[in-house]
């Protein structure tokens, strides 16, 4: 190799080493600092495009987390004001029961009982439209879902979930397979159209049992007045059959629940003296159907259903030729006097309802895909939407039609109803509080946990190993520095062949 002046290689070659070295020191000593193995794209490309992924769907579940636990706190939020609502409907079903009591009550109590009534109710309306979360009305029905279009074959219907992805409205179908039916018998009295002989009877029905004997050459109507008037005790109606001779014994409601049982007990083994079974039960039916193509649960004249879209319960109307003297919104056991068949049958067995209003959204997870979402309604609880099914809770305060004075058996059914409607609401969202909110927040932390030591491996530096090479660099600097000296000194040999 000979000896050069205009282009030093050998000290080309040291700088250059010497370069790579100081880059790589360079690169150390900003890792170190920042303890980051990826401190811009070209550290690591690929790494970076994962690691930032990562971190977008850490920082979405760690909101999803802060989320959750808003929905908890405004849950929380509406379930205290409907505990004290249901203290205070307690209270005034102690008052109705004492209004009841009117052997050993006189008016001025039960003007004073109706006082407290009035503001209990007063109070519950109050509670109401005021109870609120961050400005938001919870109890007054806005943060609930609005139906429309519904088939007037459906009574009510109650919400629990809905999933509308992109859409606004979400349409729920259904179809009845099989309309439910009361418990029935059917007793001819024969030619004669009335007893020939006595006749002990024991009825058994879902409210209890009631012995009755009847007297030879009773009629059919007066058959039907005693059993009717006994009705509460025994959960069991009487109509006119067919025939002027038929008696049709009818349970207070439809389902499977619904059990009655007529049985001879005066030693002839035979029903009401003319022949027959000496004993007939008969079983009602729960109603069956789908809705949205999934199978619903049926219960009486009720469909359950927790489906991917809709979850929640449909009540259908009963097919009966109503008589103007019983109310529209008149109770079950009311509603069955008129009842002209078995069938619990709603107008349309394929019907549907729109649900108009998302109720209460909440992301819950790092995506805005309805996945990640659930919605929860809350229903209106002001007195004229409670106790609906046995005649409104707005009904028993002084001047309604159910009031103390007027009808205070009525207001205590009233009243059971409405504590079971606010016992059944806070039970709905205890269950979305523990089962959907907590449980989401245990599962999204795990995720977080998860996530973050995926992110971490990838773009978090490891100072041991780091160490190491910081180490390494810095005595490959010094000894490229030291070698290009020598390789920039090594042309000075030169000088010796020009002397």
């Amino acid at each position: 190799m000979g000896l050069r002046i205009n282009n030093n290689i050998a000290a080309l070659n040291a700088s250059r080493q010497l370069r790579a070295s100081n880059g790589k020191l360079g690169q150390s000593l900003e890792r170190l600092s920042t303890g980051l193995k990826i401190n811009s794209g070209k550290d690591d490309p690929a790494g970076l495009i994962i690691s930032e992924q990562l971190r977008s769907q850490i920082v979405g579940l760690k909101q999803a987390v802060t989320n959750a636990q808003d929905a908890i706190n405004l849950v929380g939020t509406a379930e205290g004001a409907l505990t004290e609502v249901s203290s205070l409907l307690l209270s005034v079903r102690r008052l109705a029961l004492d209004a009841a009591n009117s052997g050993a009550t006189d008016q001025d109590q039960i003007d004073a009982n109706q006082a407290e009534v009035d503001s209990a109710i007063t109070s519950i309306n109050r509670i109401a439209n005021t109870t609120q979360y961050g400005g938001k009305k919870l109890l007054n029905g806005t943060a609930g879902f609005q139906l429309a279009d519904i088939s007037q074959g459906i009574k009510d219907v109650q919400v629990d979930r809905a999933v509308f992805g992109s859409s606004q409205t979400l349409e729920v179908k259904y179809k009845i397979l099989q309309p439910a039916k009361f418990a029935e018998i059917v007793i001819d009295l024969g030619p004669t159209n009335q007893l020939t002989t006595s006749s002990i009877v024991q009825f058994t029905g879902p409210k209890g049992g009631q012995q009755i004997a009847f007297g030879a050459e009773s009629t059919p109507e007066e058959i039907i007045a005693t059993v009717q008037s006994l009705k509460e005790n025994t959960g069991i109606t009487a109509r006119q059959g067919a025939t002027a001779s038929q008696i049709i014994f009818v349970s207070t409601d439809v389902g499977s629940d619904q059990r009655i049982t007529l049985e001879d007990i005066d030693g002839d083994k035979t029903l009401f003296a003319n022949g027959g079974n000496s004993k007939i039960v008969a079983i009602g039916t729960d109603i069956e159907g789908t809705v949205n193509g999934v199978l619903a649960n049926g219960y009486r004249n009720e469909l359950s259903v927790a489906g991917p879209q809709f979850s929640g319960k449909l009540y259908f109307n009963y097919n009966a030729i109503v008589d103007s003297a019983i109310p529209s919104d008149a109770p079950s056991d009311e509603a069955a006097e008129v009842i002209q068949s078995g069938l619990l049958d709603p107008t349309d067995s394929n019907g549907s309802f729109k649900i108009a209003t998302k109720g209460l959204v909440f992301q819950l997870g790092a995506f805005t895909d309805p996945i990640f979402q659930d919605t929860v309604g809350i229903d209106d609880i002001n007195a004229q939407n409670l106790g609906v099914t046995a005649g409104r809770l707005s009904s028993i305060v002084a001047g309604g039609v159910n009031n103390l004075s007027a009808n205070p058996e009525r207001a205590a059914k009233i009243i059971d109803e409405a504590v079971n409607d606010i016992a059944k609401l806070r039970a709905r969202l205890g269950a979305i509080q523990k089962n959907t909110f907590e449980t989401t927040i245990n599962s999204l932390e795990i995720a977080i946990e998860n996530l973050t030591a995926s992110e971490s491996r990838i773009r978090d530096l490891d100072f041991a190993e780091e160490t190491v090479l910081f180490t390494r660099n810095q005595i490959l600097v010094q000894a490229g520095t030291s070698i290009a000296a020598q390789a920039n000194a090594s042309t000075q040999s030169v000088l010796q062949l020009l002397q």
